[in-house]
């Protein structure tokens, strides 16, 4: 019998990522995918160049429960991402009722792309928010998997510029030579495509998601290394990251620099060989780059 599946989040990092990895893997071939999307005239666009011949596009808003609920029907797993609001009650909002359309259509599994140390209590809003969200799955009675990505190396920008200059210069000041656990976005798809196709081995899961820990210079050396010159990144006194940066954001560099991410990187590995280092990530990027050169 033929499995339908649901994604949010299709045309972004990690939406897209799963999508990717399911249609790339041949054990995913026989399942009907479905996406939310605001335009789905837009997202179709977008993903032409893909193999959409099991995606649908169904129109919907993740506030609208009214909007959610045929999307879901008869829907056997949704991935699901929550998109952070300046107000954190609007993304727990997009969560709860994600969850409550989910549980009036008979859902059976879902998969929610939560935060590195959600469940922690850092007081980081929007780490806050995600587990709010995760809670209230929990009581839902919904069988559940939690991924739990840390920083995304995506963040840090490939090509040179002021963009990777400023990031680099962000980063440095923040952690003071402290290592940052990382992941690619690319990655959380894997773990999430595992998910979907083996659901009774990772219902209940909760786990925090990395493939590298790397400090600033660390990372400096792997741009060196793949690129053949070292970046250059400004210093910012402390003090001009509470200026620079909203409260929300400069808790989450000070949890970074205080405690940090606790993924078990080796054990992730051995559940998937495959995971991305930085300098894996820098590689692939280089690559497709060239492809569309």
């Amino acid at each position: 019998m033929t499995r339908t599946i649901l994604i949010t989040g299709v045309t972004g990092q990690q939406g897209g990522s799963l999508l990717k990895a399911l249609q790339s893997n041949p054990d995913a071939a026989s399942l009907s995918i479905r996406a939310i999307v605001r335009d789905p005239t837009a997202a179709s666009q977008k993903l032409s160049s893909k193999s959409n011949s099991n995606l649908t596009f169904h129109k919907a808003n993740l506030t609208d429960k009214s909007s959610l609920i045929p999307a879901l029907t008869d829907v056997d797993t949704a991935f699901l991402i929550t998109i952070p609001q300046p107000n954190a009650e609007a993304e727990i909002t997009q969560g709860k009722t994600f969850v409550d359309a989910a549980k009036e259509t008979g859902l059976k599994h879902i998969i929610f792309s939560s935060v590195g140390s959600a469940e922690r209590n850092t007081g980081i809003p929007h780490f806050d928010s995600k587990r709010v969200v995760e809670k209230y799955i929990i009581e839902s009675g919904i069988p559940y998997t939690f991924i739990r990505p840390v920083a995304f190396m995506d963040n840090f920008p490939v090509d040179g510029g002021v963009g990777r200059f400023f990031a680099l210069g962000l980063f440095n000041t923040a952690l003071a030579g402290k290592r940052l656990q990382l992941i690619a976005a690319k990655d959380i798809g894997e773990f999430a495509a595992k998910a979907v196709l083996n659901p009774e081995k990772w219902k209940g899961r909760e786990f925090e998601l990395a493939g590298d820990e790397l400090s600033v210079p660390e990372v400096l050396d792997v741009y060196e290394k793949v690129q053949g010159t070292r970046p250059w990144s400004v210093w910012l006194p402390y003090f001009a990251l509470k200026l620079m940066l909203p409260v929300d954001f400069f808790l989450m560099f000070k949890f970074f620099y205080d405690d940090g991410y606790k993924a078990n990187i080796p054990d992730l590995k051995k559940e998937y060989p495959g995971l991305q280092t930085f300098e894996d990530f820098l590689r692939e990027k280089a690559k497709s780059k060239d492809k569309t050169a």
